[in-house]
C-alpha cells in the first residue's frame, strides 16, 4: 500500500465530527460517554464477480439505492429532553487494507408500486441520485431526533458504524478490529416536561362522538390509564390551553404539545375520518413519475426537532407543508419525523363504528388478549411481488420472503403460511380467498400482507406472473372480504406492505381500517401506506422502503412494545437513518397506524426460565407416538404453557398449564424419515414467553412396513426371541 493511500484513510479513519449545540449548556455541565466496538475479521463470499461481505459484529446491512452494500452496526442512545450533544468524535483502531477484483453488490433502484389496475414499471429516475454508484467513506456516522423512549420524551442519537469500507477506485476494502468512540454532551439543568402523568392518554374528536367515547374512557381511567376526551371545539376556543396555531391542525398539534408539557400526555387518539378529524397533506416529490399529494398523521406526532423547538414541518413559512424537492424550485421543508407522542387514528364515519370500535377495544383489553393461546398463532400471506415485468428474473416471490422473515422474527408463534408456492393461495377449492378467511377467523394474534394494493384491495402475482391473479378466484381481496370475517373477539394486528391499503382520505372503508370497522371480526389495529409506495425487488425486497417499514413493526414487538402505539413509533424509529432520500421520507410520513396507541399487547411480567431440552427417545419408528417432557420455572411463579416445535414445521400447540416447577408432557407423531431437531419453550399466564430451548437431536430411520410387520410376527411366533437376550432381540435391528 503506498503512502499516499495510507495517508487518505487515515484522514477517513481519524476525522472528527462535530455538531451544533442543540440547546445552552455550562462547560461546567460537560460529561463523556464512551463506547467501544470490536470486530472480528469479516467474511468474504464471491458470487456472479460480486463480493458479499459478512460481519458477526454487525446487525444490518447499509442498504441505500446505487450504493455499494456493505456491513453497518447501528447503536441506538437516549438521553434526557434538552440534552445538548456537544460532539461526537471516532477513533478507528488497526485498519486492514488489502485489494481485491470484485466489488460488493449494488442496491438497485427502488420500484414504484403503481396502481393495482396499471402496468408494472420500473421507477423512473429518483430525484437527487444519479446512476452513478456511490459508496461509503466514513467509518461512523450520526443522526440526532427528538422521540419518545418507553413513555418518555428523550433525545434520540443514532450511531451508524461501518466496519468495512470499500474503495471504488483503488479496488480495495478496508476493514476495522476496533472503533473507540467519544461523546460529549451536558443534560438540562431543570426537566422542561411535565414530571407524572396528569393525563397519559387524550382522545381527540369532534363534539359528535363525544359520548360514544365516555365508556372507553372509564375503561382506561379503570385499568390505571389516566384518559380525558378532548373535543375540536375545546381546542380552538382554548378550554384548556391558549389557542396557538395558523389553522385548525396546528392548533390541534399545538395541543398535543400543551398536553406533553402540561399534563404529561404519552398517547393520542384521533377518532374521525378524513371530514371530522382533520389532516395533513405532505407534498414529496419522490420520483419524477410520483408528485402525489397524501395525508400524512405523523404531523400530529412529530412535536419537536432535535433542538427541542416546535416542529412545524413548514420551515419555509410558505403554508406547504412536508415539502422535499417540490415544485419548481425543488423546496424542502426540514422534519424530525420521529413520533414525540404515540398516536393511532380510529377512521370512524359515524357513532355506529366509534361504538364498534369501543366495544372491540375494552373487549380485547378486559380478556387480556395477549395471554390466550390464539393470540400466538401468526397468518401470513404473499405471493410473487415483482416478477420479469418488473425487471425481476431471478424467481424470488418477494412477498413469501417477507413472510418468512416476519415468521423468523416472530419466534414462539404458530405460523399459518397462505402462499403461492404451497398452493393456499392459488387454490380453487379451497380458494385462496377463503384460505385467507379460515387463517383470519381461527384466530390469530398477527397478520401480514405482502404484495400490491389500492384503498380498498390487496392482491399479488403468481410465480413471473404476468397479471395479479391471486387469491383465487378473483385475483383481489377486498374491502368487502374484511368485512364478512366473523373472528369475533379473536382479532388480529394487522400489517400491509402494500400500496394505498391505509388511504382513508379517499375511501373511508379503505383496506386497512376495514378490519377495524368490521364488528363481528375482522382486527383489533392495523397499519399500512396512505399513499404509493416503494420496495426493492427480489431478495433486496426486506432492506428497505415500505417491506423494511413492515418488518420493523415485528421487530419493535418481539423487542418488547407493549402497546400497538409503541409498535408504531418504533418501527419509525428503528426506520431513521442519516442519508435519507425522498423516498424514504415517504416511507414514513406514509406509514398509518389505525387503532388505539395505547392498546395493550404484552404483559410487563418477567418471562419464564428458558427450559432445559426436551427430553425423551433419540430414535424411533415414523408413524409411531413418541413422549417427550420438558419443564422450567417463572420467576413470578405463574402457571406456564409449553410449546413444542418439532422440527419439520410441526408444532405441539401450547400444552398447559403446569404448575411452576411440574414437568410437561408431549406426543408427537413423525409421518418421514429424516433427521429433526426439538425445541420447546414456556409461556406464562400473561403470555410472557421464555427463549427456546437448546435443541434435542432425534432420528427417525424405521417406518411401520411390511419388514417390521414380518419381525413382528417373528417375534410373536418364536418364543426363542427372548428381550432378555439381546443377541436374539429384533427391536435392535434397524431397517
Amino acid at each position: 500500500m503506498n503512502i499516499k493511500k495510507i495517508i487518505s484513510f487515515l484522514v477517513i479513519a481519524l476525522f472528527v465530527m462535530q455538531i451544533v449545540p442543540i440547546l445552552p449548556a455550562e462547560d461546567d455541565d460537560v460529561q463523556v460517554k464512551t463506547i467501544t466496538e470490536s470486530f472480528t475479521k469479516p467474511d468474504f463470499l464471491i458470487q456472479k464477480n460480486m463480493m458479499k461481505i459478512n460481519i458477526d459484529e454487525a446487525n444490518e446491512h447499509f442498504s441505500k439505492s446505487m450504493y455499494y452494500s456493505l456491513p453497518q452496526l447501528t447503536k441506538q442512545l437516549s438521553f434526557p429532553i434538552g440534552t445538548t450533544i456537544k460532539s461526537i468524535t471516532g477513533f478507528p483502531k488497526n485498519i486492514h487494507t488489502e485489494p481485491t477484483l470484485f466489488h460488493p453488490p449494488i442496491t438497485p433502484t427502488p420500484v414504484l408500486l403503481s396502481n393495482i389496475d396499471a402496468q408494472p414499471t420500473i421507477s423512473t429516475t429518483l430525484n437527487n441520485r444519479t446512476q452513478q454508484i456511490s459508496t461509503l467513506h466514513s467509518w461512523l456516522t450520526y443522526d440526532i431526533k427528538s422521540g419518545i423512549i418507553k413513555n418518555n420524551p428523550e433525545l434520540i442519537l443514532k450511531l451508524f458504524i461501518n466496519p468495512v469500507l470499500f474503495n471504488a477506485d483503488e479496488q480495495t476494502i478496508n476493514w476495522i478490529e476496533e472503533i473507540e468512540i467519544k461523546i460529549t454532551y451536558a443534560e438540562p439543568k431543570n426537566q422542561p416536561l411535565q414530571q407524572g402523568s396528569v393525563y397519559d392518554l387524550i382522545i381527540i374528536t369532534s363534539e359528535d362522538f363525544s359520548d360514544e367515547l365516555i365508556p372507553l374512557a372509564n375503561h382506561k381511567n379503570q385499568y390505571n390509564r389516566s384518559t380525558k376526551i378532548v373535543t375540536l371545539d375545546e381546542i380552538t376556543n382554548g378550554a384548556y390551553f391558549p389557542v396557538q396555531g395558523r389553522d385548525l391542525q396546528e392548533n390541534i398539534k399545538y395541543f398535543i404539545k400543551s398536553s406533553i408539557e402540561k399534563w404529561g400526555t404519552s398517547f393520542v387518539f384521533l377518532v374521525g375520518d378524513s371530514e371530522s378529524m382533520p389532516t395533513r397533506n405532505t407534498h414529496i416529490h419522490a420520483s419524477s413519475g410520483d408528485s402525489e399529494v397524501f395525508v400524512s398523521d405523523l404531523y400530529y406526532a412529530d412535536i419537536y426537532n432535535e433542538t427541542g423547538s416546535f416542529s412545524s414541518w413548514d420551515t419555509n413559512n410558505n403554508d406547504i407543508f412536508a415539502e422535499y424537492d417540490w415544485g419548481m424550485e425543488e423546496r424542502t421543508d426540514e422534519m424530525d419525523l420521529l413520533p414525540d407522542v404515540f398516536l393511532g387514528r380510529a377512521a370512524c364515519i359515524d357513532e355506529t363504528q366509534v361504538t364498534t370500535i369501543v366495544n372491540k377495544i375494552i373487549t380485547y383489553e378486559t380478556q387480556e388478549a395477549f395471554t390466550t393461546n390464539w393470540f400466538t398463532n401468526l397468518t401470513v400471506i404473499g405471493g410473487d411481488s415483482f416478477t420479469p415485468n418488473h425487471g425481476e428474473d431471478t424467481g424470488t416471490n418477494e412477498g413469501e420472503l417477507v413472510n418468512q422473515e416476519v415468521i423468523d422474527i416472530m419466534e414462539g408463534f404458530i405460523p399459518t403460511k397462505v402462499w403461492d408456492s404451497n398452493g393456499a393461495l392459488n387454490g380453487l377449492n379451497p380458494t385462496g380467498i377463503t384460505s385467507i378467511n379460515n387463517a383470519i377467523n381461527t384466530g390469530c394474534g398477527f397478520v401480514d400482507f405482502s404484495g400490491h394494493g389500492a384503498p380498498w384491495v390487496w392482491t399479488t402475482y403468481p410465480n413471473n406472473g404476468t397479471r395479479q391473479t391471486l387469491p383465487t378466484p378473483t385475483g383481489l381481496y377486498r374491502n368487502t372480504e374484511i368485512g364478512q370475517l366473523s373472528n369475533g373477539d379473536q382479532l388480529p394486528i394487522v400489517i400491509t406492505g402494500a400500496c394505498s391499503v391505509g388511504k382513508f382520505n379517499e375511501d373511508d372503508n379503505c383496506f386497512s381500517w376495514s378490519f377495524l370497522a368490521n364488528p363481528n371480526g375482522g382486527g383489533i389495529a392495523s397499519a399500512g401506506a396512505t399513499a404509493l409506495g416503494y420496495a426493492y425487488i427480489g431478495k433486496w425486497v426486506t432492506r428497505g422502503l415500505i417491506e423494511k417499514m413492515t418488518l420493523n413493526m415485528f421487530e419493535a414487538y418481539q423487542d418488547g412494545a407493549s402497546t400497538f402505539g409503541e409498535m408504531w413509533a418504533n418501527a419509525l424509529t428503528d426506520y431513521l437513518s442519516w442519508n435519507m432520500d425522498a423516498v424514504d421520507y415517504k416511507t414514513m410520513l406514509e406509514w398509518q397506524p389505525f387503532g388505539d396507541p395505547s392498546l395493550r399487547i404484552a404483559s410487563d411480567s418477567q418471562s419464564p426460565i428458558t427450559p432445559n431440552s426436551p427430553t425423551g427417545p433419540s430414535s424411533g419408528r415414523i408413524k409411531e407416538e413418541h413422549t417427550f417432557e420438558a419443564v422450567t420455572t417463572d420467576p413470578d411463579e405463574d402457571e406456564l404453557y409449553y410449546l413444542f416445535d418439532w422440527g419439520n414445521g410441526d408444532f405441539s400447540g401450547w400444552i398447559g398449564p403446569y404448575d411452576s416447577g411440574d414437568t410437561a408432557q408431549a406426543i408427537y407423531t413423525w409421518e418421514e424419515k429424516g433427521d429433526y431437531q426439538i425445541r420447546v419453550k414456556a409461556k406464562d399466564e400473561h403470555g410472557k414467553q421464555s427463549d427456546w430451548s437448546d435443541p434435542m437431536p432425534i432420528t427417525m430411520p424405521n417406518s411401520q412396513d411390511r419388514s417390521m410387520w414380518f419381525l413382528d410376527v417373528l417375534r410373536s411366533y418364536f418364543s426363542i426371541f427372548n428381550k432378555q437376550n439381546r443377541f436374539f432381540d429384533l427391536s435392535y435391528l434397524h431397517i
